[in-house]
């Protein structure tokens, strides 16, 4: 008797135990939830705030794509500019050139112009005697 109420008092600390442990699994699981429901809702804030953060990343990527092509844009257009310039400067040279030319003729002309001058004085100062000679000449033999 004294072997089952040995028995029986370690049943009922078993018992007990169990219950004890049944109990702290109970307050560990629902700890446990109380975790896993807590990093749930931590794992939703973070996925929201990671689909803003790649909405952002989204944004700022147009963005810079938007502003890589306005450069390409600007850079194409200083270089037409550029070409533009130096044709224009080539046009100026080559319009310098000819004026060059066009006042070497003028002064060239302008010289001769100057001796038909003189010499159309000169044959002007000696035409009415010519003329004289002329009519000298011609009531001669006439």
């Amino acid at each position: 008797m004294e072997a089952i109420k040995k028995k029986m008092q370690m049943l009922k600390l078993d018992k007990e135990n169990a219950i004890d442990r049944a109990e702290q699994s109970e307050i560990d699981k629902k700890g446990a939830e109380d975790k896993c429901k807590q990093l749930e809702e931590e794992l939703l804030g973070l996925q929201k705030k990671l689909k803003g953060v790649e909405d952002e990343l989204d944004k700022y990527s147009e963005s810079l794509k938007d502003a890589q092509e306005k450069l390409e844009q600007a850079e194409k257009k200083a270089t037409d500019a550029e070409a533009e310039v130096a044709s224009l400067n080539r046009r100026i040279q080559l319009v310098e050139e000819e004026l060059d030319r066009a006042q070497e003729r003028l002064a060239t002309a302008l010289q001769k112009l100057e001796e038909a001058e003189k010499a159309a004085d000169e044959s002007e100062r000696l035409y009415p005697l010519n003329l004289f000679r002329l009519e000298f000449v011609c009531s001669w033999h006439f």
